[in-house]
């Protein structure tokens, strides 16, 4: 355990920091701030989604339905919970920055996966980093390493991590694991088996139930200690450079490398930014041009920050962040038992896990279906659905850290090898936004 702990700190500080740090700069100059500038498109696009024409098997919304079901998962509250722990507030502060700079990846990685899309056997819309790696890059060795990497992941941080952090909250309420673990079994089992566009039309009907839920309860504890509020936002920009002591009380002890450490793999885990599930899952939608698909998706890590913040921010006012006694899903409980009283708190905490959990899985199980396509074609399809399936039950008895190591290093392989294939078509991506925005106003992007 202690060597997986390291090997993680290892890879995310000395070659995941400085890339996707070089690649976002690089990215946000050439192409001219796209998260920002385009946000206004982003949003507009999206409430037109259900008007838009062009080849595809799903809206954008329910595409984006899709990516949030993915981005909304315990990450954004057990996830801040764990950060908090291990870095202290100013982990958040490294999440706002690789959420920034994650965004220009994942415009790239949307734009290159409708570029490089194809129709599977069924006449879906298929795509992703293991086709602009093989189709686009030339690299078919590294396309097949990466969808390995895919469903390894899906394992991992798509399933195991989310059903242990629904368990916990849901013990706590005489709900044991093994009761979680064959209710999760059977419902991700309901959907899952009905492909993709089941996942997308579940999630566009969920998505805004549980981020709704959830939110509403995290803005009544800040309305409630709103006095708190700018001390707290002090907190993380003084523990995100290890200064502050006194202020700091419980995280005087963090060394600045751990704290990059915890924002970043928390960031990549909330926000799925860099690590090619984005295009995965987006890959299907309609869409008139791919820098439109690309500009869609700049909501996702937006609201996924707000989810975070928020969560983390709750942490912090209430104070239980510095009670070392509480990991994980039982600290965010605590946080909202302290205002709600003790049963509400830990049911809206418990339902909303569920529900985010929930939509995660399936997200993640839709792009290990796709990843086993990839790989076996339509044959690996089902072999895939049931042993995706088949091995929900574990993570509600894996141990917790366990869980999280495990997601973050797949996460970490993941988003270095579509960076790999991002990099090489760099041109590419600026060609086609030049074409489709600056063909008239402004300096070739190359």
């Amino acid at each position: 355990m202690n060597f997986l702990t390291f090997l993680n700190e290892q890879i995310t500080l000395f070659i995941v920091f400085p890339a996707v740090l070089l690649l976002g700069l690089y990215l946000t100059i050439k192409l001219r701030g796209v998260q920002i500038s385009r946000l206004k498109m982003s949003f507009n696009e999206l409430l037109r989604s259900k008007d838009q024409q062009g080849e595809g098997n799903i809206s954008h919304y329910q595409a984006i339905a899709s990516v949030l079901a993915g981005n909304f998962g315990t990450g954004n509250i057990s996830g801040m919970a764990v950060a908090l722990t291990i870095g202290g507030p100013g982990a958040l502060f490294w999440m706002w920055v690789i959420a920034l700079l994650g965004a220009s990846l994942q415009y790239a990685s949307c734009v290159l996966g409708v570029l490089f899309r194809t129709k599977n056997a069924k006449g879906e819309y298929v795509g992703g980093p293991m086709y602009y790696l093989r189709d686009g890059a030339n690299r078919k060795k590294t396309a097949i390493l990466f969808s390995f990497i895919v469903i390894i992941a899906a394992m991992s941080c798509g399933n195991f991590v989310q059903v242990n952090s629904i368990a916990l909250p849901l013990a706590n309420i005489g709900i044991p694991p093994w009761i979680t673990a064959i209710l999760a079994t059977f419902f991700v089992g309901l959907v899952l088996i009905g492909g993709s566009q089941r996942v997308a039309v579940v999630a566009s009907g969920v998505v805004p139930i549980m981020a709704g839920l959830y939110l509403g309860g995290a803005l009544i504890i800040l309305g409630i200690h709103i006095e708190k509020i700018p001390e707290a936002f002090l907190m993380i920009l003084a523990s995100a450079f290890g200064k502050g002591t006194a202020l700091l009380g419980g995280a005087a002890g963090f060394g600045i490398a751990r704290v990059v450490v915890s924002g970043f793999d928390r960031a990549i885990f909330a926000t799925d930014a860099g690590t090619g599930l984005v295009p995965i899952l987006q890959s299907g939608a309609r869409t008139r041009h791919p820098v439109v698909d690309g500009v869609v998706t700049l909501v996702a890590p937006l609201f996924v920050m707000i989810v975070c913040t928020t969560t983390a921010l709750v942490l912090i006012v209430t104070g239980v962040w510095q009670n070392g006694e509480l990991t994980s899903t039982n600290m965010v409980t605590a946080a909202f038992q302290s205002v709600f009283g003790e049963f509400f708190g830990i049911w809206i905490v418990a339902l909303a896990l569920v529900l985010f959990g929930y939509t995660t899985i399936l997200a993640w199980g839709s792009c290990a279906l796709r990843a086993i396509e990839f790989l076996f074609g339509k044959r690996g399809v089902l072999f895939m659905q049931l042993l995706f399936i088949a091995t929900v039950p574990i993570g509600a008895f894996m141990q917790t850290h366990l869980a999280w190591i495990l997601a973050d290093i797949a996460l970490s392989s993941m988003l270095l090898i579509n960076l790999f294939g991002v990099v090489l078509l760099r041109k590419q991506v600026a060609a086609t936004t030049r074409e489709f925005f600056f063909a008239k106003i402004g300096p070739s992007l190359k």
